[in-house]
């Protein structure tokens, strides 16, 4: 817990009265850094699951402020376990699930047809990894979603953090779909599954379908979703979290069931409670009250001044990198440091670093209206605002008001045939009538002019547009590939949750351009052919991962990369595998 924190304080005031050790007051006298951090640890163990701890329990483990080091971590509290017993491991590849199926004796789930899941890494030949060393990458554009991607909680959705934490944790909870329906979704029909054993998943648009109305009984990996374990925390840990492209066989979210009425509250459910460390592990992690699940909106309120908060700490530190300091005295991690890159899990194999960008630029997107308060924070945290990186600076990363854009789709006649071309265009006002306002930037030309211009830009997309496509990708927040053929050498990458390995249902389009002998011109692409472009021009962000892995947003971006630095030297090289 940060030594100063509301969480810190709160946290001991809500244990005080389960323990029979020093005075409050006399703890808060201490600062925290003087005080033991098994100490702060075990006492906000106690306010997680007061019901489960006995008095006496408490007084063992905490006497006099005195604790055995044996006991000293919230996950070694019984049966001087390991700090990581508790703790699901995170699985991305149908391989790494029948790994752990085959060490528990489990049956082997067959193989997904997915390049996602191929988990061949197996390197290249030298001349092509110095081909990739020896050629210039692309301006690189950083397009990353607001809610539920960088920021945790949505105010204007009735989500507080905590809830918005439970909700991340259920979506990447599968449960066992055999025998629960017939019904075929978007990513099982592509992935050859049996239409016997799984459920249609909801729209992003997060209404009720077919699959809310199934009970699940089991996890994936077989164990029964009520064998809750009364004498919590359990010695054992919980079932794996998945977070791939690709859902395995005969499975399904938990929060894709009629479960997911609980979500807000997943971790202090019967069902979700073995997962309640990783959800106090997050909380801790962003300096938030791990004890109250509930939307305090006082709370809220108070916690809303901070203009950091809900932020995760993994945005942050893909700032630092891919936007490095000024400030010649901060020596974070940064691209262009020769070992920044070996603080990466690389992949098994050979692999030779992508040179740094030209040039990097940052392209806020989202439905809301968040742009003001997310410009805010970006600005404060590049004037060296941020508590947690006082000494980082850059100003290229301060956000004018004049940067901030409402983005509108309209058709026009592109004069060649009868056929209407979809413009997109960007204005300075939100008024969502596209034919009575005069736009600022319209057309892609146009647009990804302006956007090589800058450093830091924000766009509100066209929600009610994309609504009323029925939430096609085409529809949602655009990103443009193989732009060299009109003139830009850029490599757009869009980050975000609601992105789904189904072609008629997520938030990112992609724009390809189409060689007409009169003028250029770009239009969208769809089914299979714009799936086939995840892992390089849009990636999902299965929000677990970044809330517990800082360098993972940067893991993604160097990977996609990657890949298109090889699909530039026309090599065919297909492993899409994440860096785990």
């Amino acid at each position: 817990l940060h030594p100063r924190s509301t969480a810190t304080r709160s946290t001991i005031e809500a244990t005080h009265h389960l323990i029979n050790s020093k005075p409050l007051q006399q703890i808060l006298s201490h600062h925290t850094m003087t005080i033991s951090s098994s100490r702060v640890i075990i006492l906000s163990a106690a306010a997680f699951h007061p019901p489960s701890y006995s008095s006496a329990f408490l007084q063992k483990h905490v006497s006099g402020g005195k604790m055995s080091p044996k006991t000293s971590r919230l996950t070694k509290i019984k049966d001087g376990g390991n700090d990581d017993d508790l703790m699901p491991k995170l699985y991305s590849t149908i391989d790494e699930i029948n790994r752990h199926l085959r060490c528990s004796g489990s049956i082997i789930l067959p193989a997904a047809d997915s390049a996602r899941d191929n988990n061949d890494t197996s390197s290249s030949s030298a001349t092509i990894l110095n081909k990739i060393a020896a050629k210039t990458p692309p301006h690189l554009f950083l397009h990353f979603d607001v809610n539920e991607t960088i920021l945790l909680g949505d105010p204007a959705g009735g989500d507080s953090v905590q809830e918005c934490i439970n909700k991340i944790i259920a979506k990447s909870a599968f449960v066992s779909t055999i025998g629960m329906s017939h019904h075929l979704d978007g990513d099982q029909q592509m992935n050859g599954a049996d239409d016997s054993a799984t459920l249609k998943r909801s729209p992003s648009s997060g209404n009720i379908c077919d699959s809310h109305q199934y009970e699940p009984t089991h996890w994936w990996n077989g164990s029964s979703i009520d064998n809750t374990n009364d004498n919590f925390p359990s010695p054992s840990p919980p079932p794996p979290l998945y977070t791939g492209w690709t859902y395995p066989p005969n499975s399904c979210p938990y929060y894709r069931t009629m479960y997911k009425q609980h979500a807000k509250k997943f971790t202090s459910s019967p069902h979700g409670q073995v997962y309640r460390p990783l959800y106090d592990k997050i909380c801790m992690k962003m300096g938030l009250d791990c004890t109250n699940d509930d939307h305090d909106g006082q709370r809220q309120s108070n916690e809303e001044m901070n203009v950091f908060h809900n932020f995760l700490p993994a945005f942050w530190q893909t700032l630092m990198y891919y936007f490095p300091s000024s400030n010649k005295t901060d020596t974070s991690n940064n691209i262009n440091d020769e070992s920044a890159l070996s603080a990466l899990v690389i992949p098994e194999g050979d692999r030779m670093r992508v040179p740094p960008p030209p040039k990097v630029t940052l392209v806020l997107r989202t439905f809301g209206t968040d742009l003001p308060r997310v410009a805010a924070a970006i600005s404060e945290f590049a004037k060296g605002n941020h508590p947690d990186y006082p000494l980082y600076s850059n100003e290229d990363l301060i956000l004018e008001e004049g940067d901030l854009f409402c983005a509108g789709w309209s058709y026009r006649d592109h004069g060649n045939d009868d056929k209407e071309e979809l413009v997109y265009s960007l204005y300075h006002d939100n008024n969502n009538d596209d034919q009575e306002r005069t736009p600022v930037y319209s057309g892609d030309d146009d647009i990804l002019n302006f956007l090589q211009s800058k450093h830091i830009v924000g766009i509100q997309d066209n929600y009610p547009f994309w609504r009323d496509n029925n939430h096609a990708p085409w529809a949602g927040k655009p990103v443009w590939t193989n732009t060299s053929v009109h003139g830009h050498d850029h490599h757009h990458v869009l980050l975000d949750d609601n992105i789904h390995n189904d072609p008629t249902d997520g938030a990112g389009g992609i724009r390809v351009p189409v060689l007409n002998n009169c003028y250029n011109r770009y239009e969208s692409l769809h089914g299979q052919e714009a799936l086939d472009l995840h892992g390089r021009y849009f990636i999902r962000v299965p929000t677990i991962r970044p809330s517990v892995e800082d360098d993972w947003f940067i893991r993604q971006i160097e990977m996609a990369r990657w890949l298109v630095q090889l699909d530039c030297i026309d090599v065919t090289y297909r492993t899409e595998t994440h860096w785990k």
